[in-house]
């Protein structure tokens, strides 16, 4: 059976007076109009616990701890093009896992917003060979027939292949 409304703690606090009286738990029961079960669950948390209040620490515990939140916030400010990816390696390296979507919604919580790492393209040794010359494949070949007069200055015929022969018709 599905629990239905608690009992407001001015009720609870009443139910415990009137134990401290010397009731017993089914007169408090017909008193208060409430089951006998909880008059005894009432009295034995407040014995145990010393209080009527609902008791904290109830629910799934969060996976990021204040702690490990402020650590998270202080390396995304000190280095604010860091990735999440880097983040969470650091964070691996120290111990800690936690998905990117979550260290995601922290950074957000903190009122820091994410961007795209820039696509440029890095210098490379491999990169540094081709940087502004056109690759073989992509040579334009041009036979000496086919460009006009006068424009022989503007384009450099192709010494490495040779023109190809004239198709006759």
């Amino acid at each position: 059976m599905g629990k239905i409304n608690e009992l407001s703690e001015s009720l609870r606090s009443r139910i415990v007076a009137a134990h401290k009286t010397g009731k017993g738990y089914k007169a408090i029961a017909k008193c208060f109009q409430v089951p006998v079960a909880t008059v005894q669950s009432i009295i034995k948390k407040y014995k145990e616990f010393d209080t009527v209040e609902n008791l904290k620490g109830r629910g799934r515990k969060p996976k990021v701890t204040p702690a490990l939140a402020r650590m998270v916030v202080r390396e995304a400010k000190k280095n604010p093009n860091i990735t999440t990816k880097a983040i969470l390696k650091n964070l691996t390296n120290s111990g800690t896992n936690i998905s990117r979507q979550t260290l995601q919604r922290t950074l957000q919580k903190a009122g820091l917003k994410g961007c795209k790492t820039r696509g440029a393209t890095l210098l490379q040794h491999s990169n540094e060979q081709t940087e502004g010359k056109q690759p073989e494949s992509e040579a334009v070949t041009v036979s000496e027939s086919e460009v006009e007069p006068g424009l022989e200055s503007e384009l450099q015929v192709d010494s490495v292949h040779p023109p190809l022969p004239a198709e006759s018709d």
